[in-house]
């Protein structure tokens, strides 16, 4: 059991240093520390809490307006394809590894 939690920590030591992952940290951090695109997302979390409860076309209209605006940002589009590219990824791993559980839990 031991050896297969140490192949598990090889494989997450090896995502971490990988480009796509290095990037995808790069890109997020670089977003979180631009105000102006952070006080986007923040205006889109508050407006889409009010719309929750409230079925609004204007705050709805709101929202879908400031998406918009954040699609237009070139590094938010980067950090969103970086992101789909690991989440991709990590559910290539996940997927394989319950092909694999399930495959060896099968009573032929």
């Amino acid at each position: 059991m031991d050896n297969i939690k140490k192949e598990i920590d090889s494989l997450f030591d090896e995502i971490k240093e990988s480009k796509l992952y290095k990037d995808y940290i790069s890109a997020k951090k670089q977003l979180e520390e631009n105000e102006e695109i952070m006080e986007i997302i923040n205006e889109i979390k508050r407006l889409q809490k009010i719309a929750t409860n409230n079925k609004d076309d204007i705050i709805e209209k709101n929202i879908k307006d400031l998406y918009m605006k954040l699609e237009s940002y070139p590094l938010y589009q980067s950090y969103l394809i970086l992101k789909e590219e690991l989440e991709n990824k990590l559910y290539n791993i996940s997927s394989s590894f319950s092909s694999y559980f399930n495959d060896l839990l099968k009573l032929d």
